[in-house]
This record gives C-alpha cells, sequence and structure tokens, in this order.
C-alpha cells in the first residue's frame, strides 16, 4: 500500500509540477510574442519596420514643406517690419531732403543684417505712395510697399527637370503724417 500512495502523491506532485510549467512557459510565450524574444520573433520587430517602412516615407515630405513654409512666413513677416521701419522713418523725417536717404540707409541696414545672414542676396524694392503733395503735409497718408523677387534653387538628383519658381513677396504698412508737424 505504501508504494500506491507514493506513486500517487508522485503522479499528483508531477500534475502539479507539469502544471505550472505549462502556465509558466504559456506566459512566457504571452510575453514573448509581446516582448520579442532573441531570435527575432515577436510584434515589437515588426512594429519598428511598419514605423521605418510606412511612415517615415510620409513625413519626410511633410518636414520639408513645414520648412518651406516657415521660410517663406520668416521672410513675409521680416518685410512687412522693413516696410513699417521704412514708413516710420520717412514720416518722421525733418526735411523733405532727408526722406529717400533715409528710406535707402534702412533698406541697406535690412539686407545686410536680415537678409545676407540668411542666405538672401536680393535686394528688396521700396516704393513710396502720399496721398498729398508734398509727402510731408499734416495728416497726410503715406504707404510704403517693400517687395523681393526670389528666385528658388534649383533641384537637384532625379528632380532637377522640375522648374524653379520665381516667387514674389511684398508688404505694406500705412502711416499718418503727424498734425502737428
Amino acid at each position: 500500500m505504501s508504494s500506491s500512495r507514493v506513486s500517487s502523491s508522485r503522479v499528483s506532485s508531477s500534475r502539479v509540477s507539469s502544471s505550472r510549467v505549462s502556465s509558466s512557459r504559456v506566459h512566457y510565450a504571452q510575453w514573448c510574442n509581446h516582448q520579442g524574444n532573441a531570435q527575432g520573433q515577436g510584434d515589437c520587430g515588426s512594429a519598428i519596420i511598419e514605423f521605418v517602412v510606412l511612415a517615415l516615407p510620409l513625413m519626410i515630405p511633410i518636414i520639408i514643406y513645414l520648412g518651406a513654409v516657415q521660410a517663406n512666413s520668416a521672410l513675409n513677416s521680416d518685410l512687412h517690419n522693413l516696410a513699417r521701419q521704412s514708413a516710420r522713418a520717412f514720416i518722421t523725417s525733418p526735411t523733405e531732403s532727408y526722406e529717400y536717404a533715409r528710406l535707402q540707409s534702412i533698406v541697406s541696414i535690412f539686407q545686410s543684417h536680415i537678409l545676407q545672414p540668411d542666405g538672401i542676396s536680393d535686394v528688396p524694392t521700396v516704393t513710396v505712395e502720399c496721398s498729398a503733395s508734398p509727402c510731408l503735409t499734416p495728416d497726410a497718408r503715406v504707404k510704403v510697399t517693400a517687395s523681393l523677387t526670389r528666385q528658388r534653387s534649383r533641384f537637384a538628383g532625379i528632380f532637377r527637370f522640375l522648374a524653379a519658381p520665381q516667387v514674389q513677396f511684398s508688404a505694406s504698412d500705412t502711416q499718418i503724417v503727424d498734425a502737428w508737424r
């Protein structure tokens, strides 16, 4: 009898140990499927590959486009600042003989300190429109327009056949000459 008890106890302990082993194998297999194991099997590696293959080629053109939009917005903002500063320098001139000299110095400073560090060698064109003659008449409106025509750089590589159009940037500002002049 003792041998049957021992064998039955061994059988039950072997069943318990085998169920523990099989449950730990199941947990390990689930963990490997989720995390991946040393042989490279699992879902984690395929998610990275899917990201690299699908997402990056879609994101690169978006990043290039957003960079171009940012550069155009910065240039447009700079031109608006030039128009505003030029109009202010123009209407605060002490006499009419200084108007265009002040305007030209503002444009040259802008070109050397703002455009050249950004790699733009073009010089902006500034035009002045006055609502009265002479321009410095009290309560006269002075509109200054700053414009810049920029040739885009040519594409390289397989895209060299694409045309690089000229882009026209323009900004204006209107200010009123002081009434107590």
